[in-house]
């Protein structure tokens, strides 16, 4: 994740997993977060997207707090899954 200024926006590049696309599309488009496809990782079925904000606004504080908290959990959530199947294959 990278981070820029403009203006009164931040810009956030983020790496996201198509699985949970759906829910981090769905925060974008409630909090009206400027954003934009930059990039597409075929092979680890993720979208690297560019996200503004403005962070005087309490809502696009937390819209960017719940999407940041869902890619945390996905990738605990993965990593662990990931550590038990090889601790079962071994």
């Amino acid at each position: 994740m990278s981070t820029s200024k403009n203006k009164n926006h931040i810009s956030e590049t983020f790496i996201i997993p198509t699985d949970v696309m759906l829910e981090i599309a769905q925060i974008i488009l409630q909090a009206d977060l400027p954003h934009e496809i930059i990039g597409v990782k075929e092979n680890k079925s993720q979208l690297i997207l560019d996200i503004s904000y403005q962070p005087d606004l309490k809502f696009h504080q937390q819209a960017i707090k719940n999407i940041t908290d869902i890619l945390k959990d996905y990738h605990e959530l993965y990593c662990e899954e990931h550590e038990e199947t090889n601790w079962r294959e071994g």
